[in-house]
């Protein structure tokens, strides 16, 4: 069996954090994206791999469309 992996995007802040954190504590693997607060997108896969699950985040700029291309290779690595 596979092990499911969320993608949250906006997860180093708000309702994407709470979001995160919650998939985190079910026992999902969690990663996030954040545009520009890489050290709280860091705290939050802090929290998340504290409760047992893998997290990582990645920049994304969900404003930018070309920035996707980049990202989903990233993603995929």
């Amino acid at each position: 069996m596979s092990q499911k992996i969320a993608l949250v995007t906006g997860g180093s802040r708000g309702l994407g954090k709470n979001i995160a954190l919650k998939l985190g504590q079910k026992g999902l693997d969690v990663i996030i994206t954040y545009h520009s607060k890489k050290e709280d997108a860091l705290q939050v896969v802090e929290e998340i791999q504290k409760a047992g699950s893998k997290a990582a985040a990645l920049n994304l700029d969900m404003g930018d469309i070309r920035s996707f291309s980049a990202f989903l290779s990233r993603l995929q690595s």
